[in-house]
């Protein structure tokens, strides 16, 4: 299994926004898709599921998510 991470961009009140809402159990099927997207773009085959990992320190702040992806293509 490879891990790839996706950092999507939010401003300072998304991001805080979903962050307690993951925290919270609630699902995130935007993002998810998001991510998948941004992994086939990367050329890589999505394999997994989108885990999330919490928020980047930056300016803009950034959602950060590991997907499993499959390297062997």
């Amino acid at each position: 299994m490879t891990l790839l991470r996706v950092e999507l961009d939010a401003d300072r009140d998304r991001a805080r926004r979903f962050d307690a809402r993951v925290r919270r159990g609630e699902p995130f099927p935007k993002e998810r898709q998001l991510v998948i997207d941004e992994a086939w773009a990367r050329g890589y085959t999505p394999t997994g599921k989108v885990t999330y990992r919490g928020l980047g320190q930056g300016q803009p702040p950034t959602l950060k998510f590991d997907v499993e992806v499959d390297v062997s293509t």
